[in-house]
């Protein structure tokens, strides 16, 4: 897959089957195990998610300085287990990155091993694409760890 200009890949293989990862991404009652960024003071702020096409969501996470981020988008392709694809952008007006979009492959690797591929494209500036590779990033490895 080529990755156009002003978009991020990032991926990583996790111990669990697709089936798994793809209600982690969807059910905010298991979001909450993982949908924050990594260090100390990070905590899931609620999800609202209408899984079908044309359907919207919000997921929260709060900072250590006690700020709430809110990602909103609306889903474009939901086909479980094994793809999602969503608008993305911020609610807070000084986020917010434009008409970006996210699609997540969940491909099976083998051995009860998933390939979780995340492309995040139409990024408007690539600055503002950074902080969005290293919060995907983030955000891949803390799944990996709740799924154990």
């Amino acid at each position: 897959m080529t990755v156009a200009a002003h978009s991020l890949r990032v991926s990583r293989i996790i111990r669990a089957d697709p089936d798994t990862l793809f209600r982690a991404w969807t059910d905010p009652r298991e979001l909450m195990h993982w949908w924050r960024q990594e260090g100390d003071g990070w905590a899931f702020a609620g999800a609202s998610i209408d899984l079908r096409v044309g359907g919207g969501y919000r997921l929260g996470m709060t900072g250590p300085d006690g700020k709430t981020h809110v990602a909103v988008g609306v889903y474009r392709d939901v086909q479980r287990p094994v793809r999602l694809v969503f608008t993305w952008d911020w609610e807070e007006p000084a986020n917010r990155v434009g008409d970006t979009l996210v699609t997540v492959e969940f491909k099976d690797a083998g051995g009860n091993r998933t390939e979780v591929v995340l492309t995040h494209e139409r990024f408007a500036e690539a600055a503002r694409m950074g902080r969005h590779e290293q919060g995907w990033t983030e955000l891949l490895r803390l799944l990996e760890h709740s799924v154990r």
